[in-house]
């Protein structure tokens, strides 16, 4: 049986309208009990992810910002940054494309050029497109709304200690071409570049990724791939995938990432997928 639990959050443990259902929370508290390590792999910033979880959700260690941050219950044990030219740089290119952007600093939250409001607003207005899940959408709106800080002049600490860049268009091909430039871009500064949907990138420091923050994790609390279980639905889980003992992806996760898992969930996250497919599993 597995010794640990290795979960994504968005499309993962998180319902399409961003919550954790209470028989999923309820569940991971009796393999808790059981010794089953259990770990959030995800690329949201710790403090985002504790945004949508619920304050008693049962974690014993985290991967955040797609491994650029580690933490051993609330001990941060690893913290990357970006590039010290990267940061600047990704903004200019991103006013320039007029594309979503937020810069997330190691200290946590989204900073955003209030200059660039205007047309940020513009990517989250009117009806949400086929291309784009309801969680990410609600998250923007929500970041938009209410979470990001919108400052007339990014500070040089703010750049030097920012953690990862997200980008987002309700354009998928937008940010097809976006990934692109990122691609030739990391050629002159390496960094790295990962997807958790068609209408993202978001961009972590060279050698960074899930696989890499659950190694320093590993290491720590003396684990075993071999008995670890992966479970996510991105593109930026597949690092994770391939150095997990076993990998399921979720029946919402698009066909490339199935192909590369070792199973797929029979339900989806809108159908508390991950907690069913962990009862099959261990019961």
């Amino acid at each position: 049986m597995y010794q640990t639990v290795m979960m994504d959050l968005d499309g993962t443990v998180l319902t399409p309208r961003n919550t954790v259902t209470d028989e999923l929370r309820n569940y991971l508290k009796v393999l808790r009990k059981r010794g089953v390590h259990i770990f959030a792999v995800t690329g949201r910033s710790y403090g985002t992810a504790w945004e949508v979880l619920p304050q008693d959700f049962p974690v014993d260690g985290m991967v955040t910002a797609n491994g650029m941050a580690v933490y051993v219950g609330t001990t941060n044990i690893f913290q990357g940054v970006l590039p010290e030219r990267l940061a600047p740089e990704l903004v200019r290119r991103a006013e320039r494309a007029e594309l979503y952007y937020e810069l997330i600093p190691t200290a946590g939250g989204r900073v955003t050029l209030v200059r660039d409001r205007p047309y940020i607003l513009e990517q989250v207005h009117g009806a949400k497109p086929d291309s784009v899940s309801e969680n990410e959408w609600l998250s923007r709106l929500q970041a938009v709304n209410q979470t990001i800080a919108w400052e007339k002049t990014i500070a040089e600490s703010e750049y030097s200690s920012t953690s990862k860049m997200y980008f987002f268009s309700r354009d998928a091909g937008k940010i097809r071409r976006w990934k692109q430039e990122l691609t030739e871009l990391s050629r002159e500064i390496p960094f790295e570049v990962f997807s958790s949907s068609p209408n993202n990138a978001e961009v972590t420091a060279k050698g960074i990724s899930k696989a890499s923050g659950l190694r320093i994790l590993f290491d720590r609390c003396r684990l075993s791939f071999e008995s670890a279980l992966a479970v996510g639905d991105g593109e930026n889980d597949l690092p994770m995938f391939q150095i997990a003992g076993h990998s399921a992806a979720m029946k919402n996760a698009p066909d490339h990432i199935k192909e590369q898992a070792d199973e797929v969930t029979d339900y989806s996250c809108a159908e508390n997928g991950l907690c069913r497919f962990l009862k099959k599993t261990f019961d």
